[in-house]
């Protein structure tokens, strides 16, 4: 029994009901927002039923059934019309009466046309991305995936050989490693290249797919497949994909994740098909749980491991947060700054950053009769950036918690490399 994953899931249980319970008691009704932290709480129960055993493992499986419960009850409150649609609609006899005349069957197409419409185009058009604005010129760092992905962009370019050599078209990654790594940043460096190229960029993360919990995300799932292929040449990107393709092998997992897992998998095998028609899909999924996601689906695509910043890459965001900004004191530089910083991710980065700027800014100010002469102070290198103050910075603020997750990951790269 692993106590320590035990009491990180229970830390997440407890922290997605208290948010649940947070955003009601505010919004006063029920909400998306409440129903996707009931339904998170229910994954991790079932989770916490396996690691556990006895009087333990029932009161997790009581709390998955109360979180599966509360999601029932909003889906209710949000969607009435669907319950009283079901319970107005006349049961069929079981043979019709001689002088009754039976209604004549609907067409399919018609049928077709109302399926398609569940799904509005305006939430589709959503799903498309503008141009991020930058590419692999401002990853620091990262050297192998950048590496791996220029290949991908260079690859495009010489579509008539890959035709000729009958290389494939659909090409699928799936990015994993710490939360605040920069997974989701040098993917959508990637989508600009790509961009170029005149591919389009379709994103959704778990939130944009679970939006009515029960029915309506495998409509969504479907739906965001069929576009990335008629919209050819497209990058699909889903983020969070633990929570759209769970392994099936999680004990207690709810027929609706089961279900989702499998049209899933069935929507991504259509990329099959898309290939031999020479349109150019690239599936790209992302998650911080590789362990959570169905194994059919991670046989499937190319890992790709995104780890912490390193040291190249933490000087390279100091120097883009203020390098434009302010001077440094002699004998201090970048390198140092990402020397103190081992370990940290990129929000780890940015929240230090800004605890640095509130100082920069209180200091800058003092003897200063107004704003203009304290930004002359700073362009002029009158007052620079020093240690101590980078040191008092980082000292004011507590990086989160990376133990578990790294340990996690890395038990399930051994358990990958000995399949």
């Amino acid at each position: 029994m692993n106590i320590r994953t035990i009491n990180r899931l229970n830390n997440e249980y407890r922290a997605y009901v208290y948010e649940a319970e947070t955003i009601r008691s505010m919004k006063k009704e029920a909400s998306r927002e409440e129903g996707l932290n009931y339904q998170r709480a229910a994954q991790i129960c079932g989770q916490l039923a396996t690691l556990t055993t006895g009087a333990e493992a029932q009161r997790w499986m009581r709390c998955q059934t109360m979180c599966q419960d509360k999601m029932r009850e909003i889906w209710k409150d949000l969607f009435p019309e669907e319950e009283t649609e079901a319970e107005a609609a006349p049961a069929e006899p079981d043979e019709p009466e001689e002088e009754q005349k039976p209604a004549p069957a609907k067409p399919a197409a018609k049928k077709k046309a109302a399926a398609k419409e569940d799904i509005s185009d305006a939430t589709v058009e959503k799903w498309f991305k503008p141009d991020p604005g930058y590419g692999f010129e401002e990853v620091a760092g990262m050297d192998n995936v950048k590496k791996l992905l220029s290949d991908c962009v260079r690859d495009v370019s010489m579509n008539a050989l890959n035709d000729y050599l009958g290389m494939p078209t659909v090409q699928s990654f799936f990015f994993y490693g710490p939360p605040g790594c920069g997974k989701t940043f040098i993917i959508e460096a990637f989508a600009h290249e790509l961009m170029q190229q005149g591919y389009k960029y379709m994103s959704l993360a778990t939130a944009d797919i679970h939006s009515k919990f029960s029915g309506e995300a495998d409509k969504i799932v479907r739906r965001a497949f069929e576009e990335a292929t008629k919209n050819a040449p497209c990058i699909l990107f889903m983020d969070e994909v633990d929570g759209i393709c769970q392994n099936r092998s999680i004990a207690n997992l709810s027929d609706f994740n089961m279900q989702l897992t499998t049209t899933f998998l069935t929507s991504f095998n259509q990329l099959q098909k898309a290939n031999k028609e020479k349109k150019s899909v690239i599936f790209i999924g992302a998650t911080n749980y590789p362990a959570n996601v169905d194994t059919a689906m991670l046989d499937r695509v190319e890992l790709v491991q995104i780890p912490l910043p390193d040291q190249a890459a933490r000087a390279h965001a100091f120097r883009n947060k203020f390098g434009d900004i302010i001077q440094l004191e002699d004998g201090f530089d970048w390198s140092d700054m990402a020397d103190c910083t081992e370990c940290y991710n990129q929000r780890d980065i940015n929240r230090v950053s800004t605890k640095l700027l509130n100082l920069i800014r209180t200091s800058v100010a003092e003897g200063c009769a107004d704003g203009e002469s304290a930004v002359a102070r700073l362009q002029d290198g009158s007052f620079r950036l020093t240690r101590e103050l980078f040191e008092t910075a980082k000292a004011s603020y507590v990086p989160s918690p990376k133990d578990d997750i790294e340990r996690s990951l890395n038990e399930f790269e051994e358990q990958m490399r000995t399949l």
